[in-house]
């Protein structure tokens, strides 16, 4: 589980490093790729919550498809405000 939430926190963090320092055309597609596989976590997270059962995890399903969900709300609006600039 660590070692998720680790790989997950460095995407983050190149995610928003990314944002900060667009350079190229290819670090604007890394950005789409990057809002894709936000929407894919989103999704994931949905289906969990769906398919869970235990009470302990319901709650465990509801944050994480609020932390996607905002995740990608977020980078969704980063693109936005980088095509308006």
């Amino acid at each position: 589980m660590s070692s998720i939430l680790n790989n997950k926190e460095l995407s983050l963090k190149n995610i928003i490093d990314n944002f900060k320092n667009p350079k190229n055309a290819d670090d604007k597609n890394e950005l789409y790729i990057n809002l894709e596989n936000a929407r894919k976590e989103w999704e994931d997270a949905k289906n969990i919550f769906e398919n869970v059962s235990e009470p302990d995890l319901v709650d465990y399903a509801i944050y994480n498809v609020k932390a996607a969900e905002k995740k990608y709300v977020y980078l969704l609006r980063q693109i936005k405000n980088e095509n308006l600039n």
